[in-house]
């Protein structure tokens, strides 16, 4: 495949990411345009819709601004008809960047890195442009350039993820002759350590929100009956609730880490206490979880995804078990063990906080007018209670593998005295 074969792979494959992210809000709203409106509106309308909710996932705030009439109708005083929508349904982000790191790892990335970069990027500015244009609205608008590059930032994060998550990448071959191998070591345990963190984290707290929904059947299912939908818009609130659900699990992991979060000034959740007085009526969200027993304790969940990140990580050290964490005589100071161990908590705690923290923003804004107009996480809350805790965990975590490296290799010492 040549150059320009590659060029045009890579716009297609763009245009198909943007597609499909679009696609997703715009179909069931058009079966609703159809059958619920009876062809009776503008579909140019149902449009702006779906683009201005793509754009919300990838982090573009959206002024809203309502007539007096429309304002009345929803229940709302003249002084809320005017309110920002800032807080993004992850779910377009998430497929952008899975998409990204997709591109990234096929052998066309390798072949023509440049090529594939350039032009992915280039398309989805071009056609971030477009949907930017054909939404523009009196009623809800947003920064324009936010809007045409906010999309490829989550693109081009999924490319850098890919040439650096493979060990023949081009960012590794090119850390592999930059750097000594005793600071490949540090730092790359430390990278592991710090990611495997976040990843645990999320898949714990993500199996918990799983579970909330099958014990809070009867709460959710009580919510989509008060809501009666039509069949499209069951469709259409499905949907809707699918691009949220990245959304709740960063609001759940800042649950599990300590601060909580709030949904507006009626319902904070906390594992010390929760506080509901009203929440917004989306049937997802009647899987939250109250204030458990045991509170604060809650917060062992990520300290122990940090001991494990941690210990699965130590090996890359290369560290002797027998020898001391001080060595005597001419040893380099990058090279002592207990260094080696400090600098890597430290690189995997600044890795995790740095990760984890990006959904933490996205998801913190505003969702409405009134008592909504607060939404999400203190996010220098959650940076002080992570960077402890997946600090503390990643240390204690390289000194468990430590220890239990050295307790196996005396076993096994004595099973071979005992067999001769």
């Amino acid at each position: 495949m040549n150059a320009r074969l590659a060029a045009v792979v890579t716009a297609l494959e763009t245009l198909v990411v943007v597609g499909i992210g679009l696609g997703i809000f715009f179909a069931p709203l058009t079966v609703m345009w159809a059958l619920d409106d009876a062809f009776s509106t503008d579909l140019v309308a149902y449009w702006r819709a779906a683009a201005d909710f793509w754009l919300l996932g990838h982090g573009v705030p959206l002024d809203v601004s309502l007539g007096s009439e429309t304002a009345a109708s929803l229940g709302l005083l003249p002084s809320q008809a005017s309110f920002v929508l800032s807080v993004a349904p992850l779910g377009p982000a998430v497929l952008t960047l899975w998409w990204g790191i997709r591109m990234g790892r096929r052998d066309l990335a390798v072949d023509y890195p440049v090529v594939v970069w350039v032009t992915a990027l280039v398309s989805l500015l071009g056609l971030s442009y477009l949907i930017a244009w054909s939404a523009q609205h009196t009623s809800a608008t947003f920064p324009f350039l936010d809007a045409v590059v906010l999309p490829s930032v989550f693109l081009s994060a999924g490319l850098v993820i890919a040439s650096w998550s493979t060990k023949w990448s081009a960012g590794r071959q090119w850390l592999a002759e930059a750097l000594p191998e005793h600071v490949q070591q540090i730092l790359a345990t430390g990278v592991k350590a710090g990611i495997a963190s976040v990843a645990m984290l999320w898949g714990v707290v993500s199996l918990g929100y799983a579970g909330g929904l099958v014990f809070s059947y009867a709460t959710v299912i009580g919510l989509f009956e008060s809501l009666s939908p039509s069949i499209p818009g069951l469709v259409v609130l499905f949907v809707g609730q699918l691009a949220f659900v990245p959304t709740i699990v960063a609001w759940l992991t800042a649950w599990a880490v300590g601060p909580g979060f709030q949904l507006g000034q009626a319902a904070q959740f906390s594992p010390l206490g929760t506080e509901i007085q009203a929440v917004p009526a989306l049937p997802l969200l009647g899987a939250l979880p109250g204030a458990p027993v045991t509170g604060y304790t809650v917060i062992m969940i990520p300290v122990l995804s940090a001991i494990v990140a941690g210990a699965l990580a130590e090996r890359t050290l290369n560290h002797r078990v027998g020898e001391k964490l001080w060595r005597q005589g001419e040893t380099a100071l990058l090279q002592q063990p207990v260094l080696r161990g400090v600098l890597t908590t430290l690189i995997g705690t600044a890795v995790a906080v740095g990760i984890a923290l990006i959904p933490i923003i996205l998801v913190s804004g505003s969702l409405g007018p009134g008592r909504f107009a607060t939404v999400g996480v203190d996010v220098g809350a959650f940076a002080s209670w992570w960077s402890i805790e997946v600090a503390a965990g990643i240390a204690v975590g390289l000194g468990v593998s430590r220890v239990l490296r050295w307790i196996r290799q005396n076993e096994q010492a004595q099973h071979r005295q005992v067999s001769r």
